[in-house]
């Protein structure tokens, strides 16, 4: 039986390897400037049927990010703050067979691209959707670093790619386009299919991972049934629990724990509160936490403490 709280700490685990693919872009990347495009919201960049998103304030969680880079890079403790110093946001979302994206945005310096995203360091560089990007031969990610503000990273990150485009290029009017040499290509770009994250996501959800202002990590889940599997483990999942809301904030080290985990399910039917209620106490014993009804259709989980190595263990 997968451990309680599994779920969590590998998909930060997920986010904190992304961060080490990262580190390459961070520190490494030539200088290049992109005048005549609009500026690109990294959010938007995610697919819109992801089972699970997480919204990171870097700059707030600049001690969880460079120690993770610092135990999985074994990069020096100086330049694993320089990394997490240059991200502002990152975005994450994780489909229902696995795959994780991450999009950030940033003040990304774009110095010594050719040192490092090589083929001796285990990059090997291709074209996709008009940008180039880089294959890990290491993990099979694929890394695009479109700008100086932004840097995606997934497995393909084709669609990501025609999102940046769609969003870059809509500064560009039939006037301007009558000009340029490129205008088949670029109205390409601008009448694009790919729908952004906005168009996906109900307001509500759109406004608690989007214009999160807190230090908290954000999360929420549309596909509860995918999250309770994976969090709780080999157990009976089978809920009328219809999304899951969550946090993850900085905790002040009593006994050790350095989190604490905010979980909130909105059920369908309030008929079934008590079971799920009882489904997620099973699921949870053992663990710090409080699991209480607070709404007719609603269950929240409070106190889930984690420490740093906790979650710094999971890194092989």
């Amino acid at each position: 039986m997968t451990k309680p709280g599994a779920f969590l700490l590998k998909r930060l685990n997920l986010i904190k390897l992304a961060f080490i693919t990262l580190t390459g872009a961070s520190l490494f990347l030539s200088c290049k400037s992109t005048p005549d495009l609009a500026p690109v919201d990294a959010f938007e960049l995610l697919d819109g049927d992801a089972a699970m998103y997480l919204t990171i304030p870097v700059q707030n969680n600049q001690s969880f990010v460079s120690s993770a880079i610092q135990k999985v890079a074994r990069v020096a403790q100086n330049d694993a703050e320089k990394i997490a110093g240059r991200l502002d946001m990152a975005y994450v979302a994780v489909g229902s067979d696995g795959r994780v994206q991450l999009s950030c945005g940033g003040n990304i310096p774009t110095t010594f691209i050719g040192m490092a995203l090589n083929e001796k360091n285990g990059w090997n560089a291709g074209a996709k959707d008009g940008q180039v990007f880089y294959t890990s031969s290491a993990t099979g990610f694929e890394l695009c670093i479109p700008s100086d503000s932004n840097v995606f990273l997934a497995s393909d990150i084709g669609r990501m790619a025609k999102r940046y485009n769609k969003i870059a290029y809509s500064v560009y009017s039939e006037e301007n386009l009558k000009k340029n040499k490129n205008a088949d290509t670029i109205l390409a770009y601008k009448n694009s299919s790919e729908k952004l994250l906005s168009e996906f996501l109900k307001e509500y959800d759109y406004k608690f991972l989007h214009e999160n202002i807190s230090s908290n990590i954000m999360l929420y889940s549309p596909n509860p049934k995918f999250f309770l599997r994976n969090f709780l483990g080999a157990v009976d999942v089978r809920t009328t629990i219809s999304s899951i809301y969550g946090t993850v904030a900085p905790y002040n080290k009593v006994n050790g724990y350095d989190y604490t985990v905010t979980l909130v399910l909105n059920l369908s039917d309030s008929r079934t509160v008590k079971a799920t209620e009882a489904l997620l106490k099973v699921g949870l014993f053992g663990m710090a936490s409080k699991i209480s009804q607070t709404g007719q259709s609603q269950i929240t989980i409070v106190d889930l403490l984690l420490t740093k190595n906790q979650i710094l263990s999971l890194v092989r």
